[in-house]
């Protein structure tokens, strides 16, 4: 799988199946980025940074703990140390003029072609983040693997912080699938997945999404997030859950200084 440093080209889907059916699609422009190449996309395009400020931008601060820290160094206290013949590619929306709001991003461990494990890191829109840590993936196909854990953290203030989640990883030559369902007693809740095709990064391609399509980034999340919430609440009268308290160890809240890191 040649998943050394994308821009991939698709499209986010949420489809609500219970208690009503709603359903939105956007297209989206993400990255797939090998970690250890990072420095060399910024030297190859001047439209990307790494840890500083350009057009485009990946900051190690916006991810796992928030901390400086390089992200791979930050993933060891997840995962075993990366091994020789393995990689981490990171899947996100970097910065857009210095702004991101990523509701998931994922790391993906893999060993030649074969996904040995993942980091799915979600956020919501309270400061806070859970990192669940995916060992046990099952492969379902030549290019795919699934796993299954429990919902730990409050997402959407429309479902309670209950159920199971079944990930899906599609990883082929030029595609990628990544899609996140909620489940509650075997029901499907929700069903969630980004998708898309890729191209190499250059500093014309990164251009050419960035500069054409501005709202396909993640500048935009946010404010995709907040009409649709109103959509549920105001016309379709869906009822809201009160913001529980964090339970898990793994869930990290924003401290309250802005640019702090996470804590739990």
């Amino acid at each position: 799988m040649k998943l050394n440093s994308q821009i991939l080209r698709g499209s986010v889907l949420h489809q609500r199946n219970h208690p009503i059916e709603h359903r939105f699609q956007y297209p989206m422009t993400f990255f797939a980025l090998d970690l250890d190449e990072l420095e060399q996309i910024e030297g190859n395009a001047s439209s990307f940074g790494y840890n500083r400020n350009r057009l485009l931008s990946i900051h190690d601060k916006d991810y796992l703990h928030g901390h400086p820290t390089p992200i791979t160094k930050q993933l060891n206290r997840l995962l075993p140390a990366q091994h020789e013949g393995e990689r981490t590619v990171l899947v996100t929306s970097p910065r857009y003029l210095g702004y991101a709001f990523n509701p998931v991003n994922f790391h993906l461990r893999l060993r030649g072609d074969e996904l040995i494990c993942v980091v799915a890191e979600v956020n919501n829109t309270f400061g806070e983040r859970h990192c669940y840590t995916l060992r046990n993936l099952r492969k379902s196909g030549a290019h795919t693997w699934k796993a299954k854990c429990p919902k730990e953290f409050h997402v959407s203030p429309f479902n309670p912080v209950k159920g199971y989640y079944v990930f899906t990883f599609r990883i082929e030559a030029n595609t990628l699938y990544l899609g996140v369902d909620l489940y509650e007693n075997r029901q499907c809740i929700m069903r969630t997945y980004i998708e898309g095709t890729g191209e190499a990064i250059t500093n014309g391609n990164i251009n050419r999404h960035a500069l054409l399509r501005p709202f396909d980034t993640a500048l935009n999340s946010m404010p995709r997030i907040l009409w649709q919430a109103a959509i549920l609440h105001f016309r379709k009268k869906l009822g809201v859950h009160k913001h529980p308290e964090a339970q898990s160890t793994h869930t990290l809240i924003r401290r309250k200084k802005q640019n702090q890191p996470y804590a739990v």
